[in-house]
């Protein structure tokens, strides 16, 4: 364009301000029902709040200031990591995200943990060339039962992932409230 040559990108079929009027018009009545009820099962006597050990007391007016912590894995462990998701028919972040559960389940005592994870949210074809701010947060519920196999645990968090991920037209905000 800054050459004054026509514009060699293909057009796109849809615009955003497409995908924001699908968005806001919403599935089907019927498909949106059947969304929110999985998502309203999946959090029956879900922990309101994760009671982790801390240094200080919660203040009264909570934030959403936080820190982070570094880390970085070897390249064997990651290797080692890649081949268990393989075996298990998960992806990486499967993995991690169990192993993540397992952690703040053993520091908190709780047997049951809400892990947030974004999503692209960009379930059509036509979404993938779209320029635009798509992402949607899942709330995945993961129970740790005592006893169980690390194979049996892994299959668990694999379930509640490909549940989640199959119900993700429902924006966070709608299975907050």
């Amino acid at each position: 364009l800054a050459q004054k040559q026509s514009n060699p990108l293909i057009p796109l079929a849809i615009q955003y301000a497409d995908y924001a009027y699908w968005q806001r018009r919403g599935v089907s009545d019927e498909a949106l029902s059947t969304q929110l009820g999985y998502w309203k099962q999946q959090f029956v006597d879900a922990p309101g709040l994760l009671s982790l050990p801390l240094d200080r007391a919660r203040p009264a007016h909570q934030d959403h200031k936080g820190g982070s912590v570094a880390l970085q894995l070897s390249g064997d462990l990651s290797q080692q990591l890649n081949a268990l998701a393989q075996a298990q028919g998960m992806t990486l972040h499967m993995v991690l995200m169990g192993a993540w559960g397992l952690l703040l389940s053993r520091l908190s005592g709780q047997h049951s943990v809400v892990i947030g994870t974004p999503v692209a949210n960009r379930p059509r074809a036509e979404l993938e060339g779209l320029i635009g701010f798509f992402v949607n947060t899942l709330a995945i519920r993961l129970d740790i039962a005592g006893g169980s196999t690390v194979e049996e645990f892994l299959d668990h968090v694999k379930a509640q992932a490909l549940g989640a991920y199959a119900h993700q037209d429902v924006p966070f905000e709608q299975v907050v409230e």
